[in-house]
């Protein structure tokens, strides 16, 4: 099987495919990656002035049209065992328009991570509708609310199928259109490293006193998410920053980077971007602050305490939606009032309500998700229905 993997824009979606490529290679499959080689700024997927986007967004819903924004310069291509590839090379002779070039053969399925956004969505896949090479889609992140903005999963974005975290993620998902027989439980292959996560020393490598517990803020970039996020990291940070046994760790949003609208923290706090540090962080902290949405996913996996954000009053996501969520996570996250109990190692989360929250949310801890992907582009390769796919395991 030959497959290219188009990661996206940002580097940091390296985490969703890494044990794909493994189990491509593995199996023997030609396998090329091609991932942005640096964070997109600000307006990376779209015109600057908003004359700009009607004119593009007209162009692009009524014509189909979008101007091709490939540049060489911004993109990395990867061979499945993260060697570096020099796509001129002469020996590639499959022609591929939307990087300008050509690629080593046609590929038989493409695997792309972010099919909403610049150039995957304006070239990538429609290059691949035209030639009739199935698109499999792996949800990058997974969605535990119907947020205003998930409207565009329900077009598919021209996808085949799309292969998601759980049965939560895939019922979101149906529930703002998207058909359900192309909606294909797999599990994410960003949950694959959760094993190795144990083993990383995250006060050595963030240079922090090994006796000091941490206290992990993860960032969100959308405004009803992030607004009562950034609020709760304000208060705990104020309500504990002086104590000599704890250090906050601030881990933005990609996103909120890029657009530079990430909370500006006081001295004292060690801000990562790091993201191989993201599950070790998780792991390892004494407790994590975050909104309740992807993130809380791997704390449920390692039985780390998790302090939610989310509140049927912010009127971000539908108020009975919220509700069923924090029943689904009771015993296995806790609220902004417990903070003092988990610092002084008083409270721990139910380890039956985080693995019972974990089965609808994440699927499978069994680091195999990858291998499950690769299998189901194997399954659409060979020209069969996606939701004829089962996982044999």
């Amino acid at each position: 099987m030959r497959v290219l993997v188009v990661a996206g824009e940002a580097p940091t979606n390296r985490q969703h495919v890494t044990t794909v490529l493994d189990a491509l290679n593995e199996a023997g499959d030609d396998a090329l990656l091609v991932i942005g080689a640096s964070m997109p700024g600000p307006y990376a997927y779209e015109a600057r002035t908003k004359l700009g986007r009607m004119i593009n967004g007209f162009l692009w819903a009524r014509l189909g049209w979008a101007r091709n924004r490939y540049s060489a310069s911004a993109w990395r291509w990867e061979g499945p065992s993260g060697d570096e590839l020099d796509p001129s090379n002469a020996a590639w002779t499959t022609p591929f328009p939307p990087s300008r070039g050509r690629l080593p053969w046609r590929p038989d399925v493409i695997i792309v991570v972010t099919p909403n956004q610049g150039w995957t969505k304006h070239q990538v896949v429609p290059w691949a509708r035209r030639e009739s090479i199935p698109v499999l889609s792996i949800d990058h992140g997974s969605p535990t609310l119907t947020w205003p903005w998930l409207g565009y999963r329900g077009s598919m974005m021209g996808c085949d199928a799309n292969a998601v975290w759980s049965e939560v993620c895939r019922d979101i998902n149906v529930g703002v259109g998207a058909p359900a027989e192309r909606q294909i439980i797999t599990g994410s292959p960003s949950l694959d490293g959760l094993e190795a996560a144990s083993n990383v020393d995250v006060h050595a490598a963030l240079g922090l006193d090994p006796n000091r517990k941490i206290v992990l803020m993860l960032g969100s970039h959308r405004g009803p998410v992030k607004g009562p996020a950034d609020a709760l990291f304000q208060h705990a940070m104020n309500q504990h920053g002086g104590r000599d046994d704890v250090v906050f760790v601030h881990k933005p949003h990609p996103v909120e980077v890029s657009q530079g609208t990430a909370l500006a923290m006081p001295g004292g706090v060690v801000t990562t971007m790091d993201q191989d540090l993201y599950l070790p962080l998780v792991r390892h902290a004494t407790v994590v602050i975050s909104p309740a949405t992807s993130v809380v996913i791997p704390a449920l996996a390692f039985r780390t305490p998790f302090i939610n954000t989310i509140q049927p009053s912010d009127g971000g996501a539908p108020s009975d939606e919220v509700t069923a969520l924090l029943s689904l996570l009771e015993g296995a996250v806790f609220t902004e009032n417990d903070l003092d109990a988990i610092l002084d190692g008083e409270l721990r989360p139910e380890e039956a309500a985080c693995e019972r929250a974990f089965a609808r949310l994440g699927y499978r801890a069994d680091g195999k998700n990858g291998a499950r992907v690769a299998a189901l582009a194997r399954w659409l390769a060979e020209g069969r229905a996606p939701h004829a796919w089962t996982d044999a395991e």
